[in-house]
């Protein structure tokens, strides 16, 4: 039994460490988003909870002076002296919000951009994992449910103000606990103007701050519940939202299908479930607020009780019952909410520990530092050592023991059925993906030993799923605001759409899609040659194809078969395609199943071994005859 109790006793020091740990680091990160925010909080709140005070003050001693008849000019001083201090509390309360605002709006600013920037530099390995995805929107969650790093700034604040409030509030009522009398009437009359009945009172009013702890943590461990709960429906209401409503390109299948009702029976579902938890919350908060107010009903009621009946025996004066029940229903006000906004900021730390969690997802192709700048020049070699992968979760290997070289200026095709590991491959080769077993090898060097970044720069692609941006025809082009105007114009020309650009209103300058901005809407087979100039432009030493004429009408296929070599030029080209007869235009064609690298040759040899190649050559044929 003493050793349970030790354990809990240190399970309690660990947690209250962790807590002040996480409390240090928000408060490091508010200062190294802006230095200022918290100390404006801090005196803004500080500011604030002395007004109403400053007013009860200066309100009994001019009640005092008009009941004793002092000199009528001596009361319009105190007037004055009361109209300048709260004028002048008011305006540096409102100067130092507006302060605190901007303030925030430039701290939502930096947050917004850091998610971005990891959101955008994440290991693509990482991006793809339900698990990031899920931390992500728990971020994102996180801070919309409990107002961001900027809320805790103020929140903090005003847990300040609300104890400043508190010592306000006992200094005003020191004095009475030095007023006591000796008064008839009964025993109870008596209780009631003791002065341990005074300070009753106040020790109530300090248990009062306990229960409501209490009260306030398990309301909120139940609200913390209910946002985990949520999260599922928000990544489900995110999707509906992004990949439905806000796309006019779903418009046409929810229309020919008639979708609508299969579509609303699930948005419905998922919005009932939001509802739901929406309610719960409401509920549990209006709750908590009710138990709140009935301890606090209870305790202002015997406390002007008590302040009356000193009043009534004439041991304080009307102006002072006045001053004492104001500072009384403020101490109560101030300690309900001190223990509510201290449980709210320690609610924030676990929403923004999502937050910082996402931040902080490691980058583990960052490592790399033999730079890969000065390999663009030379004869480049890829070496595949027994490589193995195999995606989170499944238990299959989509690649397993794959062996094999690629050398500079070859022009590689990989073919196979659908799932046999093609791109999977590919992903491999440009490191978005790590192998699971195995090694990569450029030019006799593990490809993690690379900068990623430079490495990154040694290949351009064109995806099978392929983005284009909304932005103009150069920028998605060069991927960049600065770019060669004549060498934009010279990738679009190789990549067949020269012409259709040179047609548009602004040329290379003419915007893509209309996303608030007016733009032209181009089609499927556009798109991918822009995409392919893209890929052009980086003049990068590797060219790697991914059904880069999937779109494309037989014409244009052809043009773009028929200019292969010049295509892709002294590069090393690899290639992935369905449709075998561009396979004939590759000096080497590598045939995938299941993972493995089933068959190796040219069109001729491949055909001459009947095997998978031949079958899926014959199977295609059949439908040109």
């Amino acid at each position: 039994m003493a050793e349970k109790s030790k354990n809990a006793i240190s399970e309690e020091r660990d947690q209250a460490g962790l807590i002040l740990r996480k409390f240090i680091h928000v408060i490091w990160i508010n200062f190294k988003l802006c230095k200022w925010i918290l100390p404006c909080n801090l005196l803004k709140n500080i500011i604030h909870a002395a007004v109403p005070y400053v007013g009860i003050i200066y309100g009994c001693d001019i009640l005092n002076r008009l009941v004793s008849g002092e000199p009528r000019q001596e009361i319009i001083n105190v007037v004055y002296r009361l109209a300048f201090t709260t004028f002048i509390l008011t305006i540096l309360f409102h100067i130092l919000d507006k302060m605190g605002n901007a303030m925030r709006d430039s701290i939502r600013y930096r947050i917004q951009k850091d998610v971005a920037e990891k959101a955008v530099c994440l290991d693509y390995q990482d991006l793809e994992r339900q698990e990031t995805m899920q931390i992500l929107t728990a971020a994102l969650e996180g801070e919309k449910e409990s107002g961001g790093i900027y809320w805790f700034s103020d929140k903090l604040g005003t847990l300040v103000g609300d104890t400043a409030s508190i010592i306000y509030a006992f200094m005003v009522l020191f004095p009475i606990l030095n007023v006591a009398g000796n008064v008839g009437g009964s025993g109870v009359e008596k209780l009631l103007n003791s002065k341990g009945m005074v300070y009753l009172i106040f020790l109530l009013n300090l248990l009062s701050m306990f229960l409501f702890m209490w009260i306030s943590k398990a309301g909120n461990r139940k609200q913390y519940h209910l946002y985990e709960e949520s999260l599922d429906a928000v990544r489900k209401d995110g999707y509906f939202y992004r990949e439905i409503l806000s796309k006019y390109q779903t418009g046409k299948e929810i229309r020919m299908y008639g979708l609508k009702e299969l579509l609303m029976r699930d948005m419905m579902a998922v919005w009932d479930e939001k509802c739901d938890i929406q309610t719960r919350k409401i509920v549990l908060q209006d709750r908590i607020r009710i138990e709140y107010q009935v301890v606090q009903a209870v305790l202002l009621a015997l406390s002007y009780i008590v302040v009356g009946m000193r009043g009534v025996n004439g041991m304080v004066t009307g102006a002072e019952v006045v001053k004492y029940v104001s500072a009384l229903t403020a101490l109560g006000g101030a300690c309900r909410y001190m223990v509510e906004h201290f449980e709210n900021v320690l609610l924030n730390m676990q929403y923004l520990y999502h937050y910082y969690e996402y931040l902080n997802l490691p980058n583990r192709k960052e490592t790399g530092n033999i730079s890969a700048r000065n390999l663009a020049g030379q004869e480049l070699t890829v070496t595949f050592e027994n490589v193995s992968f195999r995606y989170p979760g499944a238990e299959k290997y989509s690649l397993e023991n794959i062996n094999m070289t690629m050398c500079f200026g070859e022009k590689i095709a990989l073919v196979g059925p659908n799932g046999a590991g093609k791109t999977t491959l590919v992903l491999l080769l440009c490191r978005l993906y790590e192998p699971t077993d195995g090694r990569i090898l450029l030019n006799g060097k593990d490809i993690r030993e690379y900068d990623y970044r430079e490495y990154m720069n040694l290949f351009g692609v064109v995806f099978q799923d392929f983005k284009l941006f909304a932005m103009n025809v150069a920028e998605n082009v060069a991927a960049s605001e600065d770019y060669d105007e004549e060498l934009v114009w010279e990738c679009l020309e190789k990549a067949g759409i020269r012409e259709r650009v040179s047609q548009m209103d602004e040329g290379i300058k003419t915007q893509l899609y209309n996303v608030g901005i007016p733009g032209v809407e181009i089609s499927g087979g556009e798109a991918q040659k822009i995409a392919i100039a893209r890929a052009l432009y980086k003049s990068a030493p590797f060219i790697i194809l991914d059904e880069p004429t999937s779109a494309l009408d037989p014409v244009a296929e052809y043009e773009i078969y028929a200019g292969f070599d010049k295509l892709v030029a002294e590069k090393l080209a690899v290639y992935i395609s369905h449709r075998m007869s561009s396979c004939r235009f590759c000096e080497r064609i590598l045939v995938l199943e299941e993972g493995h690298i089933a068959e190796e040759g040219n069109h001729d040899s491949l055909l001459a071994q009947n095997g998978i190649y031949a079958k899926m050559w014959n199977m295609q044929a059949k439908n040109y005859q």
